[in-house]
């Protein structure tokens, strides 16, 4: 993993936070992950695939989700994620995927989106690759990104 592709990820994953969202993003230390990877209780799992292969988690807990979901339906509070909720939720992560893209394809990365996957409930996650994780805080609220990259 180069540090360059990792700054990418993260300033696309912020750049979605702060600019769609408005929240304040205050990252974390970073930490290289070994098997299991914890998702919280909600995560967005989002790849990139072209010069590069990208493997992204974003975990949370139920709080932070019904806070983003708010977040993009103007400022509603959220008290049960529905159908709808869960698809602007899916949504998020295009908006998460596509910032990244943008960030990596500026620095010369050719990559391309795959659809994301929602997983509700807590999971570890396995896999042959390195994860680096770093913590996000947004106010009150915390998101863990677990960045995997391949060339």
């Amino acid at each position: 993993m180069q540090a360059k592709q990792i700054n990418g990820i993260l300033n696309g994953t912020r750049n979605v936070l702060e600019g769609h969202l408005s929240l304040n993003v205050e990252p974390g230390n970073p930490t290289l992950e070994v098997n299991p990877v914890l998702s919280g209780q909600v995560s967005v799992i989002v790849g990139m695939t072209g010069k590069i292969k990208v493997d992204l988690i974003l975990g949370m807990s139920q709080e932070t989700t019904k806070m983003i979901i708010g977040r993009m339906f103007g400022g509603m509070e959220i008290s049960e994620i529905d159908d709808m909720g869960w698809s602007a939720f899916s949504e998020f992560g295009n908006w998460v995927g596509a910032g990244c893209c943008t960030e990596l394809s500026n620095l010369g990365f050719d990559v391309n989106i795959t659809p994301p996957i929602i997983n509700e409930g807590q999971s570890r996650f396995r896999s042959a690759n390195q994860f680096i994780s770093i913590p996000f805080q947004l106010d009150s609220h915390e998101i863990m990104i677990h960045i995997s990259t391949q060339d």
